[in-house]
């Protein structure tokens, strides 16, 4: 299924690759270094190889420019020195006799210039600019030019120049552009005499132009001063004579002066770009500039270049392919030698990654549904398919609008779309009846998306948040009805009350109208001194806001305290308008917080001070007795039989016999006097300051106890049940030799407990002795938990022989090799094992230990006819692990069972008879032996003897130790063996220490022993080296 495919893609051997993708990683990095800089090497070469060439295009154009503009300038020169020549020759027309009429010096100028075509006209003009004669009509004879610029410059005695040739002329009656170039006359004093002008027709500059031959993409202007153009080839339109030639560059080089100038720029007459060759013509006005097309010029280079460039891209693709190709046989080899054992470890990962992916999906408590790309469902999770519309088969394949209700749908519609559209996830939430009821549902829905971007499918995930919605409400509701409960009354500067809301009446009892307009002393309860106002209101004064607890009168008259907030409100100037306060009734606070502190500090049936208040008020009068240095008492009270008073009657009748007792109690004490309830039926009473003797304070403390007990003992008339009512006291005296309140505590406590051994309804002081005594048991006992873990058990072995002293088997006995006691008593350590139930696991240990062993003799033919007899104790016998902790034991140690004898006592058939019956079966069945141990010291009966599968009857040492004395222990003794007989049982007797023991018992048909006649209690090591001599 997709939802499968897509939620288990893992990351696929990323850890076994990794050594193989840093060497692969360090070689091609090599490679690529030497790729890389022979690729540098090549382009720096290919690089300076096309600059150089395109270099000497551009410097072979600029040539070419620079003659084409060489020879124009030339021939510019010519046509400018042809009119020189013409107005130097009409410059002796200036002294010609007053005679000579207009018309004569008209034709005289026109004889002047016949030899020079390009002349159009020739002007003669006096000092003062008037027209004295012209080479064409005397139309204009007598007209002032002295407002022209040539002449205002060449009129001017600073410029050093004799002549000028001005920019384009426009004359508007030819309607043609010409160039004027004039000449300065002096006479013979050298002062300004007037000035000598040939006009030239700049058609024939059009004409030198356009004669000369141009290449494609060429062109050659000449341009005056002004920028203005004064002829092109080629020309249009756009480039007719006296046409404005436009460039910032141009016309910043032309102010500059300098000649020759070159550079590549866009033509602004025709939009091209050229290289540009600019030269001014040598004492004239007039540039030269040649253009040569950029594209024409770089043509050949450019092809040139594309077929390097694509030769270095050739090379580049080679190389590049050579170096794919090699780092390829590289990588191909080195993964090769990962990709077999990856296949195998990948095919292991995917099986144990989809089983494990499968293990959490089935474990996610939320709804996950998969859609395709047409919206229907592919794949469907439900760990409760109470949260279904209908069963998972038969939503499978349909498309979501079949199975939602309509409005739900269009939501649906519109998530889809977006899921869709954005690729992003969207979260929806909605309430939906299900099978189970109506629930809220969060849903978020993300995209499914292939590795190549296409879209396939929607997953949804939904989760149940109908209890987070429930508790969303029920925050909403508990914070309204909070609110509800703040009194709120607005004051203005004055104090006098604006305003009031309900709940402020309704905890007051005053009406809106009754306060509105009053003062809000009208609520004080006088319990308060002046002070505490003052405080109060200069607190809100100092800090803008007041706190705290106030007790106020009601309008009933109850006092009453509320918690109440006081702020102050001031307006932009920071002027004082208003006070808000809020006010809670904490009546039922104060009362619980009173109740808290009875129920912490007293006990709840008899109303007396509980352990925590005890304590605290022992340690203040352990600091009183140091102060003073006088002696208190301490007493701790049982009720005697209190249980069977609960039992009997019931816990209402024990609890008023507690309160009868409390109350009698407290009659006879002091009013400095402690009396307390620990807890059960045990009281403690603290007396303090009896005496500074301690004698006579210890029969104060005596007497005391005494009237005590005769006032329990009426407590019986109390609970109307004929009831023997008595206690045991426990008394230690308080001193100031320490403060240690749980020492104190423990010393009546062992008082009282001597109290009850003693038989009860009576009274006893702490004797160090006792505590001695009982420290001594809890030192035993904590190293007796450790004495395992620090390997201190050993067992010895007794044997067990016949009547011709052979030794049949043996008897595993416990020792505790303590590392300062030494060997440790077992009477001291085995009812310690049994009180603390350490005996189940130590009894465990002792089991396996004697199992390994026997197990071992089994191999030796000395020793592999001993029986192993091992004694079980009744609380390890009645666990309820114990037949499976011993079955396991068996395994381990692998023991022959038909050697192996388990010892159990009386005491264990009392209780649970028939489980004890079974399990002795089955360890019957296994081939275990069972032998009866200290029989006749307990409960004995005939009866379950003969139930039971026993093996073998022991009799106890201490019958057969006084069997040659004592009447009665032989009688036992000889009954016993009776018995035993008669059941078809063993029978052997423990503790034979004489000869004589045992030939009275031979004599009585008791035929194995055991006892320090035969043999103590010893190592292994010990009794296998006795059997050796034997």
């Amino acid at each position: 299924m997709p939802v499968v495919d897509i939620l288990m893609r893992k990351d696929q051997n990323k850890e076994s690759e990794k050594h193989a993708d840093n060497a692969f990683r360090h070689q091609r990095r090599n490679v690529y270094a030497l790729y890389v800089i022979a690729l540098l090497l090549l382009f720096s070469l290919f690089g300076w190889f096309l600059k150089e060439q395109r270099e000497q295009e551009i410097a072979s154009a600029e040539a070419q420019s620079d003659a084409r503009a060489s020879l124009i300038g030339e021939w510019v020169e010519s046509i400018f020195s042809q009119t020189y020549h013409v107005l130097v020759s009409v410059a002796d027309l200036q002294n010609m006799p007053d005679v000579v009429s207009a018309t004569q010096m008209s034709r005289m100028l026109s004889d002047r210039h016949r030899y020079a075509p390009l002349v159009q006209r020739v002007v003669l003009l006096d000092s003062q600019g008037i027209m004295i004669a012209s080479s064409g009509d005397n139309h204009y004879q007598g007209a002032d030019f002295s407002d022209q610029d040539f002449y205002k410059v060449l009129s001017d005695p600073d410029y050093p120049m004799e002549d000028i040739v001005t920019p384009l002329y426009w004359s508007s009656e030819e309607q043609t552009y010409s160039l004027i170039h004039a000449l300065r006359l002096t006479d013979s004093s050298g002062a300004f005499a007037g000035m000598a002008s040939a006009r030239v027709a700049s058609q024939a500059f059009a004409d030198m132009v356009n004669q000369m031959q141009i290449r494609q993409g060429e062109s050659i202007a000449l341009v005056d001063a002004t920028l203005k153009l004064i002829a092109r080839n080629p020309g249009d339109e756009r480039t007719q004579t006296g046409g404005q030639v436009e460039g910032v560059t141009v016309q910043r080089v032309l102010d500059s002066g300098q000649t020759p100038w070159s550079d590549v720029m866009w033509s602004s007459l025709d939009q091209r770009e050229r290289i540009f060759w600019v030269q001014r013509i040598e004492n004239y006005p007039i540039w030269v500039a040649v253009g040569m097309d950029l594209d024409e010029v770089l043509a050949g280079w450019r092809q040139r270049a594309g077929i390097t460039i694509g030769i270095f891209i050739a090379i580049v693709l080679l190389g590049a392919w050579g170096v794919r190709h090699y780092l390829k046989r590289i990588r191909l080899a080195q993964l090769l030698q990962h990709r077999l054992k990856e296949l195998d470890q990948a095919r292991t990962q995917a099986q144990t990654g989809e089983a494990q992916l499968r293990t959490l999906i089935n474990s996610i408590q939320d709804l996950i549904i998969v859609f395709d790309q047409n919206n229907q469902m592919t794949y469907m999770h439900a760990l409760d398919e109470g949260m279904l519309l209908k069963g998972k088969d038969s939503l499978l394949g349909k498309h979501y609008n079949e199975v939602m209700p309509p409005g739900l749908s269009k939501r649906f519609d519109t998530v889809f779309e977006q899921v869709r559209q954005h690729r992003q996830a969207v979260t929806l939430e909605y309430q939906l009846r299900v099978p189970r009821g109506e629930h809220f549902f969060q849903t978020v829905a993300s995209p499914l998306v292939h590795p190549d971007g296409r879209f396939s499918g929607t997953l949804l995930v939904a989760r149940d948040i109908t209890e987070a919605k429930q508790s969303e409400a029920e925050l909403n509701i508990a914070a309204a009805a909070f609110q509800a409960h703040l009194g709120i009354i607005i004051a203005d500067a004055e104090g006098k009350i604006l305003k009031a809301n309900p709940m402020f009446t309704q905890i007051t009892g005053y009406s809106e109208a009754e306060v509105i307009g009053r003062d809000a002393k009208m609520f004080n309860s006088n319990r308060h001194d002046p002070g505490f106002y003052r405080r109060l209101w200069r607190s809100v004064k100092q800090q803008g806001r007041w706190e705290g607890e106030v007790w106020n009168q009601r309008k009933n008259g109850d006092i009453f305290p509320e918690w109440v907030v006081i702020s102050s409100i001031r307006n932009a100037d920071q002027q004082l308008t208003h006070y808000v306060a809020t006010v809670v009734d904490i009546s039922e606070r104060k009362a619980a917080e009173q109740e808290i502190h009875q129920l912490a500090f007293y006990d709840s049936v008899t109303g007396l001070a509980n352990r925590r208040l005890f304590m605290d008020r022992l340690g203040a009068a352990l600091k009183e007795a140091r102060r003073h240095r006088s002696y208190g008492a301490l007493l701790l009270i049982d009720i005697d039989h209190f249980k069977q008073v609960n039992d009997v009657f019931g816990h209402p009748i024990g609890d008023r016999l507690l309160q009868g007792v409390a109350r009698l109690l407290h009659q006879q004490l002091r009013e400095s006097d402690t009396l307390a309830r620990l807890g059960g039926d045990e009281f403690a009473i603290l007396i303090q300051s009896l005496d500074t003797d301690a004698t006579k304070a210890a029969q104060l403390a005596e007497l005391i106890a005494h009237k005590l007990m005769v006032a329990i003992r009426r407590t019986s008339s109390l609970i109307e049940h004929s009831v023997s009512v008595t206690a045991s006291i426990g008394i230690t005296l308080l001193n100031y030799s320490t403060d240690e309140q749980n020492e104190y505590l423990q010393q009546a406590d062992m008082a009282l407990f001597q109290a009850k051994a003693r038989g009860r309804d009576t009274l006893c002081f702490f004797d160090p002795d006792m505590q001695a005594t009982l420290l001594a048991s809890t030192h035993l006992e904590r190293d007796l938990r450790q004495a395992q873990a620090l390997d201190q058990w050993q067992l010895y072995y007794q044997p067990q022989v016949e009547v011709n002293g052979k030794t049949t088997g043996v008897e595993a006995l416990l020792r505790w090799q303590h590392p300062e006691r030494g060997l440790v008593s077992p009477g001291d350590f085995i009812p310690l094992l049994e009180s603390t139930g350490l005996i189940i696991e130590v009894g465990a240990w002792v089991l396996e230990k004697a199992c390994y062993q026997l197990a071992s003799w089994a191999q030796h033919d000395r020793f592999c006819h001993l029986t192993m007899s091992v004694n079980i104790s009744p609380l390890q016998f009645h666990d309820a692990e114990f037949i499976p902790r011993i079955t396991a034991i068996f395994e381990r140690t692998q023991a022959p069972l038909d050697r192996l004898k388990l010892e159990v006592t009386e005491s264990l058939f009392v209780d649970a008879h028939d489980s004890a019956r079974d399990k002795m079966l089955f360890l019957k069945a296994l081939g275990v032996r069972l032998s009866l141990d200290d029989f006749g010291t307990g409960y004995s009966s005939l009866a379950y003897l003969a139930q039971l599968p026993l093996d073998q009857l022991k009799i106890d040492q201490s019958f057969v130790r006084q069997v040659l004395t004592s009447s009665a222990n032989a009688a036992i003794v000889e009954s016993t063996i009776a018995l035993a007989k008669s059941l078809n049982l063993e029978v052997i007797a423990e503790g034979v220490e004489t000869q004589a023991q045992q030939a009275w018992l031979f004599a009585h048909g008791c035929h194995a022993y055991q006892g320090y006649l035969f043999g103590r209690p010893v190592t292994i090591g010990a009794l296998e080296a006795e059997l050796d001599v034997s």
